[in-house]
This record gives structure tokens, sequence and C-alpha cells, in this order.
């Protein structure tokens, strides 16, 4: 998928964490934020995504370590990320944002023919039966109708209010 597609997943993450905890305006514009950065930060290991661009050598350290779906997009790495928020006591919102984050972009990636090495170090290639091209016709609309969904997330009492006016 697309850097697009991650972020809009990752708006959509934000914004349901924001729903469900009821944070404050700081806290939600944190959170959005948290949500689209861990959204994309499982490509550090490509030098051509959008965070592997603003951090060249880190991405290039990771992608001689590890390579290409492999580390940083798998359960052990979540894993990881999950004990060290934690261990540092990050309040669960933004624990959980930054998770699901992660989670919204391997499981996207799992949309995609080559899939993710989701057990690593164990080799093996974990993809859903229907996939779809990065690029294609599909990941446009599925960014497209993730930031919709973001989008009435974030502003429902507007458009229930909106709506209740109409009717």
């Amino acid at each position: 998928m697309t850097g697009k597609t991650h972020a809009s997943c990752g708006l959509l993450v934000g914004a349901l964490t924001i729903e469900y905890f009821q944070t404050d305006l700081f806290t939600s514009i944190t959170v959005i934020t948290l949500a689209v950065i861990s959204s994309l930060l499982p490509d550090i290991c490509h030098a051509q995504s959008k965070i592997g661009r603003r951090f060249k050598i880190i991405s290039f350290i990771v992608r001689k370590l590890f390579g290409h779906r492999t580390f940083t997009h798998s359960i052990l790495f979540m894993a990881i990320i999950a004990g060290l928020l934690y261990f540092i006591q990050s309040p669960i919102y933004y624990l959980v944002t930054i998770i699901f984050g992660l989670l919204s972009h391997v499981i996207l990636d799992m949309l995609t023919p080559r899939g993710v090495k989701l057990f690593y170090p164990i080799p093996i290639s974990v993809r859903f039966p229907l996939v779809f091209k990065t690029g294609g016709l599909v990941d446009g609309a599925l960014a497209s109708a993730l930031t919709f969904g973001a989008l009435y997330v974030l502003f429902q009492p507007f458009f229930i209010e909106l709506i209740s006016k109409w009717l």
C-alpha cells in the first residue's frame, strides 16, 4: 500500500482512539499525530517510503540489518514497542494508538501480493487470499474510504446535528 493509504488508516485509528477514550483537545492532536506516524513507521525499512526519506540513515541501517517487510512488519516488533511503551508508563491511549497504528500498517501490507514476514524471524510470508496492487485503483479507493471514515468519526456530532436539522 502507499504512504497515503497507511496515513489515512492511521488517521482513522487516531479518530477511533479519540472517540473511545474521549480525550481533550491537546491529547487528541497528539493521538492523531502518533497514529499517523506509527502507521507509517514500519516502512522505515524502505528508503523510498515517506518515513524512509525523512530518516535516510536509520532507514539504510534497518534495511541492511533486516530487509523490507520483515522485522518492522512483525508481531515481534509490535511486542517490543508495546513493551517499551508499557515500561516507560505511557498513557494507555498513546499505547493503544501506536500499537493499532503499527497493526494497521501490517494488515494493509498483508493485502498486497508480497505480504509480510508477520512471524519474523520465521521466514514465512503472510498475506490475505485477496490481494491488491500497491498504488492501484483499490489502493486509492481504500485511502479515500479510510479518510472519509476518519472524518466521519472525528466530526460525527456535527454530521448528526446536520442530518437531524434536515429531517
